[in-house]
Formats: C-alpha cells, sequence, structure tokens
C-alpha cells in the first residue's frame, strides 16, 4: 500500500480474521507468507517490535484488548509513550498532563477530566482514546478493525475526520469491516476475502457492492 491510502479488508470471518489481525500486530506468529515494511521484509515477532516499525492496531474488542479499563483517560492515551516521558524511575508530570491534553483536544474526546476512568466514557469516546493513543505514540500505518461498530452517527462522522487527518499526514490505513458500505465509500482498495484467501480485488469503486457481495460469498 502508499502512504495517505486506505486498504479496505472486506469477508474476513472467523478464527482466521483474528489470527489475521494479530499476526500484523506481533500477537501471533506468521503461519504463512511474509509481511514487507517499505519493500522489506520484517518479522514482527511481538507487539513493542509493531509499534517500534510504527504499526498501531485498534482492535475489534476495545473494551478487551484496546483499553485499560481500570485506568484513567489521561494514562491510556499516554500508554505507548511512558518510555519518552520518563527519565530513568521518575515520569515528568507536566509533559504527561500535555500529551494527555493535547489529544483529548485533537480527537474531541467528552469527558469531566484527564483523570476520568474509562469506563465512564461513551462507546465513541472509548473508541477515540483507541485510536488517540495511537496519535501520541506517532504510527504510520493504523490497523483498524471494525472500527465505527458500536458508536453512533455522529460519532463515525467524527471518527471519519481522524482518518482524514491521518491520511493527510501521509498515514496508511488497513480498514478491516464486515459493513460493505463503510469500505465500499471509503477504501481507495478494497481487497474481497473468501475461505481465507483474496477472492477479488478492486480500485475505488470500481465494482457495485453487489458484485463485491457476490465474490465474498462465492454465490
Amino acid at each position: 500500500m502508499r502512504e495517505g491510502e486506505i486498504v479496505g479488508l472486506y469477508g474476513l470471518i472467523g478464527a482466521g480474521r483474528s489470527e489475521f489481525v494479530q499476526s500484523l500486530f506481533g500477537r501471533f506468529p506468521v503461519a504463512s507468507g511474509k509481511i514487507l515494511w517499505k519493500g522489506a521484509e520484517v518479522a514482527i515477532r511481538n507487539e513493542r517490535a509493531a509499534m517500534d516499525l510504527g504499526i498501531a492496531l485498534a482492535p475489534e474488542s476495545r473494551r478487551d484488548q484496546g483499553l485499560c479499563l481500570n485506568l484513567g483517560l489521561g494514562l491510556n492515551l499516554n500508554l505507548p509513550i511512558y518510555p519518552r516521558l520518563a527519565f530513568g524511575p521518575l515520569i515528568n508530570l507536566r509533559k504527561e498532563a500535555s500529551c494527555a491534553d493535547q489529544q483529548i483536544r485533537d480527537v474531541q474526546i467528552k469527558a469531566a477530566s484527564r483523570a476520568a476512568l474509562i469506563t465512564s466514557l461513551s462507546g465513541g469516546n472509548q473508541q477515540k482514546v483507541v485510536i488517540g493513543k495511537w496519535l501520541n505514540h506517532g504510527a504510520k500505518l493504523f490497523i483498524f478493525d471494525e472500527l465505527t461498530t458500536g458508536v453512533d452517527v455522529g460519532t463515525k462522522a467524527e471518527i471519519y475526520r481522524l482518518l482524514g487527518s491521518l491520511l493527510a499526514k501521509g498515514a496508511g490505513v488497513i480498514m478491516i469491516s464486515s459493513y460493505l458500505p463503510e469500505v465500499y465509500e471509503l477504501a481507495d482498495t478494497l481487497h474481497v476475502f473468501r475461505r481465507g484467501g483474496i477472492a477479488a480485488t478492486h480500485s475505488y469503486k470500481d465494482a457495485s457492492q453487489e458484485a463485491i457481495l457476490t465474490e465474498a460469498i462465492g454465490v
């Protein structure tokens, strides 16, 4: 994929989908195939290796895998960057607060304060926190798995605005969704999966949604 591009994946389901997504982020070993990063093959053996490359994952289950529900908003936003905020065993509290407040403003998270527990936020604002922490990190490739599941229409529009700002900064986006209209409208390149493999690839809207659905189910 190119910088500033959205690649959509449609038709990935079941256990294979989870393994595919988690392998890209180093949580599962790669069973087959290769991962290329900037033209060179890489071995992503764990999440830290993925983060060091500049890869971010917003998982389908944000509450189980994307957030620390027992921590506050500011702590969640800063989780990927605490090594930058620390001097030995000490954390620079001013920088910690500044980084969290910056993302609260930029991502337009609605919360009483940066100390508010994640569980006190709406589902849409929780999803914004998942995105905001990776913006803090400065990732270059964002993997979004069911990005807008469980959020209202207004929050969807705000999330799409964030996608636009990521692309404008040269980031790449892999969007995995079971909601065909979303990936159809947003993806520059759309890969259609069936039975664990790519059944078809389309550039922006060069096929109808009906044709893509047929390719995905094989009927």
